[in-house]
């Protein structure tokens, strides 16, 4: 009797595992989908035209020929039809803007309502496809339409790019006249994007500037008006952050350039002394507005009190609820509390989220924010974290010792040089940078080979390694690298440099 109601049980639990397919699966192993390569090839193919590539004209060409036939013809499915994902699909739109007519401006248009690919960067570099082939013929009625796709590639490189052909749109300026109104607010958001991917070395300054993005943000700081919007706070951080690197910029555009590049930075120049007054303010603005704030708009205004690095302890006197969608942003805004209860109520909820499996997950963004808060307890907490299992608290809890000056010097540096032997080889990045911030000859003899790297890769990872880490020994090599022949790695090197003062004295400063 007992096989039989083993194999009753069997059948039972097997038929509970399966009755759902969409359900994890208890017993088999789901099979794996093949990796597909036509993500990389189009990524490989944007990248190389972003560097100065071309296009084959010769396919470009003999595509506009077949196209305009079929236009002629009436056979506007037919081209749409053709229109596929993969490597050609540049070629085709390029062939397709060429055309000019409007009805090749309105098949364009579609392509960015059409879903071409589940990959998201890949889906994006498309979109970037069609929005220049839209600006290329003038097709200005798709800018509401370009700048949905911008928010949709939000967090990208690749978004950038996509950003970048919106804010070149003829009629950018126009919608900007609202900044309250959804397409106000997707244009600002673009402006932002832009000006990131302009420092970061993303999107090459020299054809914002050809396209006027100077003017644009001189109009754009002009006009501001003191609300206690995050976006237009955002945008107006972004347009401040670009007038100081313009003249770093300019030294390195060609004469016909370099004439519309100064005159662009007298304008921001003429409206910094209201551009830095209305900055002063709007921190408070901001806090103010946030109990009233939508979700989403809440969101919005912890990012941008980050980047003030304003205390933020009056809208939390508890921490923040895990369930609230913004909680990440606020916990991270508590990095630059002024309370003194704050490093303590922060490490004490870190270490009951160590010992147990429920705040995994938001465990690291504790981490990340006890790097402004020296005191006794955060260190203690870092230091255990260090050598958890999970490596994603590894890494976050190593990547936040070395701000200040150790209250156990013993244990942090045995720690660290424990870490940098780690398995983990982001962990091992953040303990060389953690020894570098307090010093160690040895992290910053390693960081230094790297600034002075042959390769170029590992010589401008080394530089965006040196700021985003906070390596403030080494300033003086990064201004000299700022000096350097090289265009590409003076503007990273200048870029750093930036950033290093920004963390330094404020955004203010």
């Amino acid at each position: 009797m007992l096989w039989v109601f083993l194999t009753v049980a069997a059948i039972g639990l097997f038929w509970l595992g399966y009755r759902n397919p969409y359900r994890r699966r208890w017993l088999l192993p789901r099979r794996v989908a093949p990796r597909s390569t036509t993500t990389a090839a189009v990524d490989r193919q944007h990248r190389h035209l972003l560097a100065g590539g071309r296009l084959g004209e010769t396919a470009v060409t003999a595509t506009a020929a077949h196209f305009k036939e079929l236009l002629r013809g009436g056979r506007v499915l037919e081209v749409e039809r053709e229109l596929q994902p993969g490597v050609g699909f540049a070629v085709q739109v390029r062939a397709l803007a060429s055309v000019g007519t409007p009805e090749a401006g309105k098949l364009l248009e579609r392509q960015l309502a059409r879903k071409h690919t589940q990959d998201p960067v890949e889906q994006t570099w498309y979109w970037a496809d069609v929005a220049a082939g839209l600006r290329h013929l003038h097709h200005t009625v798709a800018l509401p339409a370009v700048l949905r796709c911008v928010d949709a590639a939000a967090g990208l490189p690749a978004g950038a790019v996509l950003a970048a052909e919106a804010v070149a749109f003829p009629n950018f300026a126009t919608a900007l006249r609202d900044l309250r109104s959804p397409l106000g607010r997707a244009a600002l958001r673009a402006v932002a994007t832009v000006c990131r991917g302009c420092r970061d070395g993303t999107i090459d300054p020299a054809c914002m500037l050809r396209a006027g993005l100077g003017d644009l943000l001189a109009n754009l700081s002009e006009s501001a008006l003191p609300d206690p919007d995050p976006w237009l706070t955002a945008a107006v951080v972004e347009v401040e952050r670009v007038f100081r690197r313009l003249g770093r910029w300019a030294e390195h555009l060609g004469d016909d350039l370099r004439a519309a590049a100064e005159n662009q930075g007298v304008r921001l120049f003429l409206s910094s002394a209201h551009r830095a007054e209305w900055l002063r303010g709007a921190a408070g603005r901001l806090l103010a507005r946030f109990p009233a704030a939508a979700t989403d708009e809440q969101a919005a205004i912890l990012r941008c009190a980050y980047e003030f690095r304003a205390d933020v302890t009056h809208l939390f006197p508890h921490l923040p609820d895990p369930r609230s969608p913004w909680w990440a942003d606020a916990v991270r805004c508590l990095t630059w509390s002024k309370s003194p209860a704050a490093g303590p109520v922060l490490a004490a909820q870190a270490s009951r989220w160590l010992g147990s499996h429920r705040g995994r997950g938001r465990l690291p963004h504790l981490l990340a924010a006890l790097r402004g808060h020296p005191c006794a307890e955060a260190e203690s907490v870092l230091l255990r974290a260090a050598f958890g299992t999970d490596p994603d608290t590894r890494r976050a809890a190593t990547a936040s010792l070395g701000w200040w000056p150790p209250h156990d010097p013993a244990a942090v540096m045995r720690a660290l040089r424990v870490l940098r032997t780690d398995t983990d080889s982001e962990t091992r990045t953040a303990a060389v940078s953690a020894l570098a911030r307090l010093g160690e000859r040895a992290a910053l003899a390693e960081l230094s080979a790297g600034l002075c790297a042959e390769e170029p890769a590992v010589q401008h990872a080394t530089i965006a390694r040196v700021a985003a880490d906070g390596v403030s020994w080494l300033w003086p090599d990064l201004q000299e690298l700022a000096e350097s022949g090289d265009r590409e790695t003076a503007l990273a090197a200048s870029e750093a440099a930036a950033q290093l003062r920004e963390q330094a004295l404020g955004l203010t400063g």
